[in-house]
């Protein structure tokens, strides 16, 4: 059975990510999938980010999906410019519904 879960990065705290977007995924590996590829953009900017925090953002938020009342609240991967400073930029994850993932992509037609 497939899951939909709201996909963002940007500042942390701030009402308005950079970026939105809602998936489908029919197993954990492909939320995994997902994730990796927005990491993978991020540290192509060049920014850092702990990369097993992609793994465990992704077994949480399948994990949260999977209940009968599953919690708005975000999962994080928190990324920032150096590698020992604060990471003030996160990618979140949060379960969605269908009928969000039918209203994303009836914006995008």
């Amino acid at each position: 059975m497939a899951r939909y879960f709201h996909i963002s990065h940007g500042l942390r705290g701030c009402y308005m990510p950079d970026a939105i977007h809602v998936i489908r995924a029919e197993t954990q590996r492909e939320l995994k999938a997902a994730l990796a590829w927005e990491a993978r953009d991020i540290a192509d900017a060049g920014f850092h980010l702990n990369q097993r925090h992609v793994a465990s953002v992704a077994a949480a938020a399948w994990r949260e999906a999977h209940k009968a009342r599953p919690s708005i609240y975000d999962f994080v991967i928190p990324y920032g410019r150096d590698h020992i400073g604060g990471r003030p930029f996160a990618i979140a994850a949060s379960v969605a519904t269908r009928a969000d993932f039918d209203q994303s992509e009836n914006k995008e037609s």
